[in-house]
């Protein structure tokens, strides 16, 4: 089903939660794309929804010897897909431990806060009867669909966080918890009008195009100082060519294909010229950097720095390691 945008028209609903009990708080939002089924779960893509300069308030599990929200963070809009290690459910697989590797969505974030007097669950409940009239009149205003909304009230039980990962967090809602202006004095730039971000096709492609360009240039810097230190003579040919370095030492030429990426690599994308490149040059190298960090200076200028090398001397791209996720259809005659 859907996404329900309720919040869309409104440029005040800039609030979310995350639900976590992770000790890197603050760093990214990580999620993966379906449910243990195979199936989209709007707890997971969520947070595709999220633009720059919104605000994502951390509930943790335990950090403050209870639930609540004990910090705050600025969403930096681009995410990337990647792939995440996933505890594999059922008694077999929390026995042996598998982290199975799936398809995720990694956004990270900006300027985690942590919050001077976490709002604890003993609070929120003690609210429920004003957020339960806020979560009413949602209703009665958005009667379309899912609100997503960060708690559960029941007549059986006490309030309680959403069992979920990621949730909208109403502006009206916030207002009740005194949140609505944190982050008031600091925020990043956003656009004018709340628009979903743009899915990309495949594993580490990065809608926002300055944030893609910074981490790719990060990667090719790195890859060009690691030749340089070794004794080659470096050109930079990745505007003009299917490879982005040719790397020369004593007459001989070398190839290099460098990929860069902010989450961890497990696989990267290759056009068809790469792939030819590798098999169709002897001495062809492929440089990879991933967990790359990047931010947004004031200015709106992205910058980029760190990252973990790995590098395959004389690569080819194995056919039994590719995998195809796009086709060029030609057209019928009508």
């Amino acid at each position: 089903m859907a996404i329900n945008e309720w919040w869309a028209s409104d440029a005040s609903q800039r609030f979310w939660m995350e639900i976590t009990d992770r000790e890197d708080l603050g760093a990214d939002l990580f999620a993966p794309v379906t449910d243990g089924s195979g199936r989209p779960y709007w707890g997971y893509e969520l947070v595709t929804y999220v633009q720059p300069g919104d605000i994502v308030l951390h509930w943790h599990k335990t950090l403050a010897g209870e639930p609540g929200i004990v910090g705050w963070s600025h969403a930096t809009g681009a995410y990337e897909e990647t792939d995440i290690s996933w505890q594999a459910h059922g008694s077999v697989g929390r026995t042996r431990g598998t982290l199975v590797p799936r398809p995720a969505w990694r956004m990270p974030l900006l300027s985690y806060t942590p919050l001077a007097s976490p709002v604890l669950i003993t609070q929120v409940r003690a609210l429920e009867p004003q957020l339960r009239a806020a979560q009413r009149d949602l209703k009665a205003r958005y009667p379309d669909g899912r609100l997503y909304s960060p708690f559960q009230f029941s007549d059986k039980r006490e309030l309680r966080a959403q069992q979920t990962y990621f949730v909208k967090m109403p502006r009206e809602m916030a207002v009740l918890l005194s949140l609505d202006e944190v982050g008031a004095s600091a925020r990043v730039a956003a656009p004018p009008a709340k628009a979903r971000a743009t899915k990309r096709v495949g594993s580490g492609y990065i809608a926002d195009s300055a944030v893609r360009a910074a981490i790719e240039w990060r990667a090719v810097n790195l890859a060009t100082e690691a030749y340089r230190a070794a004794g080659y003579r470096v050109e930079y040919t990745g505007a003009s060519e299917s490879f982005d370095l040719v790397a020369t030492k004593a007459g001989a030429e070398r190839h290099v294909e460098v990929k860069g990426s902010s989450g961890a690599a497990l696989h990267v994308e290759l056009t068809i010229g790469e792939v030819r490149n590798s098999r169709d040059w002897t001495a062809t190298d492929l440089y990879v950097v991933d967990g790359i960090r990047w931010w947004r200076e004031s200015d709106g200028a992205v910058r980029a720095d760190g990252g973990d090398v790995r590098w395959w001397m004389d690569w080819t791209a194995e056919e039994g390691r590719l995998d195809a996720i796009r086709y060029r259809y030609r057209l019928p005659e009508i």
